[in-house]
């Protein structure tokens, strides 16, 4: 009890406060009692916290607010980012395709596809509305798992694409090899003495097989490389007299015989159209000639089927090829 009472009578203490201004000799007197002041300082403790604690939750309020904003900005770019993506793909599948139908691949089984081929797909219902939100703006009902299984299907997508590439890119590259390889020209210029198939040998007299063709012309007249290749043989064989044999790849091979010089030794790689020799009568011949062959895995071609036709005419019983100034 005496602690209550001392207590109590403390609060029932004044205190005055007084205010001398320096103009004026009238002095300002307040008296308070402890417990008002205790009171006040109570009050204001109460206000301030309670300021404080407003004050919090409002500048909470304003970073969730912000927060949420920036979550919202950044998951419309990303879903622009996502569309503009699906549209340069389809784009690019579009060209991917007309690319193919050029090449007419179609009609190449070991590198086209049954996708590419029938051309199908368009947006599904998830894509529909997919956009019908992005195009009301209403991101905060794109859930992340939509987004994330639109950028699977864009990744997939683009690997689809990277390999289709790829197969057009293999596909290119092997038809140019192709065709660098086929031989497509005449090897020197001339008129054709002898054609490929059978024939009576000018010199036996006897019924033969003649595997190539033969192409008259002066002594010395040029012989070139009808595709690119490396040169396999060059020397004198029976029959064949100065041989030179080019292996083209892709099982092609050449031969070019006959010949007064030969300018290519083994292993040398030559180009369509290279100078490899000059025309001669050297071994079993009646006259300056080349003998051209063309053979594919060994088997004799008529390389008829694989000369140019441009600059080429009849000239009474023999057919003629001279080759353009332009």
């Amino acid at each position: 009890m005496s602690v209550l009472k001392k207590c109590h009578k403390t609060l029932r203490r004044y205190l005055t406060i007084i205010f001398v201004p320096h103009t004026s000799t009238k002095t300002v007197r307040f008296t308070f009692t402890i417990s008002f002041l205790l009171f006040l300082f109570i009050l204001w403790s109460g206000v301030t916290i309670w300021a404080g604690y407003v004050t919090g939750r409002h500048f909470e309020y304003w970073k969730v607010k912000l927060d949420r904003e920036t979550i919202r900005f950044k998951l419309l770019f990303f879903a622009d980012q996502v569309r503009k993506s699906q549209e340069l793909l389809e784009q690019v599948k579009e060209r991917d395709l007309q690319l193919r139908a050029l090449l007419e691949m179609k009609t190449k089984k070991e590198i086209i596809t049954r996708e590419a081929d029938e051309g199908r797909g368009g947006p599904g219902p998830k894509d529909q509305l997919y956009l019908e939100k992005l195009l009301e703006k209403k991101v905060d009902e794109l859930a992340i798992h939509d987004l994330r299984w639109q950028s699977q299907s864009v990744h997939k997508e683009t690997v689809d694409r990277l390999e289709s590439i790829s197969q057009i890119q293999n596909y290119i590259s092997y038809q140019s090899g192709l065709y660098k390889a086929t031989p497509n020209t005449w090897p020197a210029e001339g008129r054709i003495t002898s054609p490929f198939g059978f024939r009576k040998h000018p010199l036996t007299g006897r019924t033969e097989f003649h595997s190539g063709l033969d192409i008259a012309n002066e002594k010395g007249t040029e012989i070139h490389s009808t595709a690119d290749g490396v040169v396999e043989f060059t020397g004198w064989t029976f029959g064949y007299g100065r041989l030179i044999i080019i292996n083209h790849s892709f099982g092609y091979q050449t031969y070019y015989s006959h010949a007064q010089k030969i300018l290519v030794k083994e292993g040398e790689k030559v180009k369509r159209g290279q100078l490899i020799a000059l025309m001669g009568d050297s071994g079993t011949t009646t006259g300056v000639h080349v003998h051209y062959e063309v053979r594919y895995k060994g088997k004799s071609l008529n390389p008829y089927g694989f000369l140019d036709r441009d600059n080429f005419f009849k000239r009474g019983e023999r057919y003629v090829w001279k080759k353009s100034r332009n």
